[in-house]
């Protein structure tokens, strides 16, 4: 399991239009030719959403003071999974939604095992998500297998996963991880979630909308029969918890494959709700990108073609792969136009 983030498959960007992107936000004059194929960082003249001007967003309060590290670091934890020689933050977007809330996503490393902790506010425990925390259970793969197990603290409950080899039985593995679970609860208070602005963007988002807004069967170089909402491949807890999380709002779309070879596309929106708070850490550790402004709004553009970008509010997350020759600014700011236009509805 890994202990890093892990980097969303997207579609290549040619270098030119990277350049593109710099010298437009640059004032620039001159520009590179972009491949056509490719998408583009282009900024067009649609039309934008103003800049709300909110003031700085307010932080959350971690369950544990300290973050991911304390809680390595605590002595429940210790005792309970033995060294932990790293313990790092998950910081995917939806680890984010659940630092929003007041929670917290760790990753802890032992000399046996990588797992990944999860404090959820019991608010956010609902749905699916509540299925599999009630649940323990090992899915056994080859040469592996994955389990999960929970325990109840202040206000939340705690998932523990891990993998194990196949060797270790079920009821072994799922002891240590309910210690684990058991001892991290022990080791956190109650959080607090980041207060709301009045400017939150709907949850859930209008996919609808967005699709027609963007184009996203052109996006995808499909038409409307080889066209769906399309959730990832739950391949994993994380995964799991990432779509049936409460703390974030999504959209995904897929392309299905017409020929042997074709591996379809995809396009996915992913929004964290007064998120702002966490925009600067986020837009520091994105790797292979470059600053943006995207109507009115700080942004990072990734050289695989993502967009990232804060309201001052909120953030967003713009992924796909395979897509057909596209300006991701230009569908960002579809993307924000609908969102806007739709919670300018909402406040009348």
């Amino acid at each position: 399991m890994s202990v890093t983030r892990s980097k969303s498959a997207s579609v290549p960007v040619a270098l030119a239009s990277l350049i593109l992107l710099t010298g437009i936000l640059a004032g620039c004059t001159g520009a590179a030719e972009a491949d056509p194929a490719s998408p583009s960082a282009t900024p067009t003249a649609s039309p934008t959403p103003s800049p709300s001007g909110t003031p700085a967003p307010l932080t959350p309060t971690s369950p544990v003071a300290g973050g991911c590290a304390a809680l390595g670091a605590a002595p429940a934890v210790t005792a309970a999974a033995g060294e932990i020689q790293r313990a790092t933050t998950l910081d995917e977007m939806w680890h984010i939604g659940i630092d929003t809330a007041g929670g917290l996503a760790c990753s802890l490393l032992t000399p046996r095992l990588a797992v990944d902790v999860y404090v959820l506010p019991a608010a956010t425990v609902v749905g699916d998500v509540a299925t599999l925390a009630g649940s323990a259970a090992c899915d056994r793969g080859t040469g592996s297998m994955e389990c999960h197990a929970s325990a109840p603290g202040a206000g939340q409950t705690v998932l523990a996963a891990a993998s194990f080899p196949t060797s270790v039985d079920d009821p072994s593995a799922l002891a240590e991880l309910t210690a684990i679970a058991t001892a991290v609860a022990q080791s956190a208070t109650e959080g607090q979630p980041a207060k709301s602005r009045p400017t939150t963007w709907s949850n859930p988002l209008d996919c609808t909308a967005i699709a027609e807004t963007i184009g996203v069967t052109s996006l995808l170089g499909s038409d409307e029969a080889r066209t769906a909402l399309a959730p990832p491949a739950a391949s994993s807890v994380d995964t799991r918890l990432s779509i049936a999380s409460s703390t974030i709002a999504r959209c995904d779309w897929a392309r299905t494959p017409t020929q042997d070879g074709d591996r379809g596309s995809d396009f996915s929106v992913i929004a964290v709700p007064n998120g702002a708070w966490a925009w600067k850490t986020l837009a520091a550790s994105i790797p292979d990108s470059v600053d943006a402004t995207v109507g009115g709004h700080p942004a990072r553009v990734t050289s695989k073609g993502e967009v990232y970008l804060s309201d001052g509010v909120n953030i967003l997350h713009l992924q796909g792969q395979r897509l057909a020759g596209v300006s991701v600014v230009d569908t960002a700011l579809g993307v924000l136009s609908v969102i806007a236009g739709k919670d300018a509805a909402a406040r009348g």
